[in-house]
């Protein structure tokens, strides 16, 4: 029979996961800090943020992580029964490694919190978050979805792909004497053909030709139909994981034995 795990319990690094609230706030004091990143980036503050505000929030933040971490070491130095070789094993792992480094650089300052190695190592921190609790379902539906059915997912995607550098070497051609910030190249091309084709259409960048806005518009609606097949595949992914879901759990069922 299952444990049930408290819910507020900081988890250990060998046997149970985080308690569900407190993995909550986690995410939470993960959310402060890169919204802190965010704001330590924008000049146009009052000095005060970057004197008493933002600094703060880092030092809580540091504080959270610190306690997490001892915590968890000293949980999995409990499930070992506090031998010294247990305590030396509990600093032995993967997880308690990107926990180590992620502390050390915030702590440290080795790196600007707003580096990408920074950034990136919460993100990681994030991600291995929701894959030890009960969040790794969101995961295990993305995995089934992308990789089950390659052709279903990734045909749309390439088609995407292949229409973005032809219309991208098409408007060069066309638009490279009149635009040739924008057009003079075709990796210059490719961002006016990407935002077209998946229809997101910022509007920064316009060909000035007639025949280039005609041959926009025909690529654009090409790019409203690989949209749509993704996203129809995708639903159908979506469904069939979860027909295959009642369909283990059935299964299960009938292979356990009745009392």
């Amino acid at each position: 029979m299952r444990k049930e795990i408290d819910e507020w319990y900081f988890g250990d690094y060998i046997q149970n996961y985080s308690g569900g609230r407190y993995n909550i706030l986690t995410y939470g004091t993960i959310v402060i800090f890169l919204t802190a990143v965010a704001l330590s980036t924008e000049k146009s503050l009052e000095p005060v943020f970057f004197r008493l505000y933002i600094p703060y929030t880092f030092n809580l933040v540091e504080l959270f992580f610190i306690s997490d971490f001892i915590g968890k070491i000293a949980n999995t130095w409990s499930k070992l029964s506090y031998s010294w070789w247990g305590l030396v094993k509990a600093f032995i792992g993967i997880r308690q490694l990107i926990d180590f480094i992620t502390l050390f650089l915030l702590i440290t300052n080795f790196f600007s919190n707003d580096s990408l190695g920074v950034i990136g190592l919460y993100l990681s921190k994030v991600i291995i978050l929701i894959y030890y609790s009960k969040l790794r379902e969101l995961l295990s539906r993305l995995g089934y979805i992308f990789s089950k059915d390659p052709a279903k997912t990734f045909f749309p995607v390439t088609l995407l792909a292949i229409i973005t550098y032809i219309m991208a070497s098409l408007m060069y051609l066309i638009e490279k004497d009149y635009d040739a910030k924008h057009f003079g190249s075709i990796f210059r091309a490719l961002w006016f053909s990407f935002v077209s084709v998946t229809t997101i259409g910022y509007g920064d960048v316009t060909p000035e030709t007639l025949i280039g806005k005609v041959v926009a518009a025909i690529f654009a609606f090409s790019g409203i139909i690989c949209v749509t097949i993704l996203t129809a595949n995708i639903i159908d992914m979506n469904s069939r994981y979860d027909l295959q879901k009642i369909e283990n759990r059935d299964a299960s069922s009938r292979k356990s034995p009745k009392i």
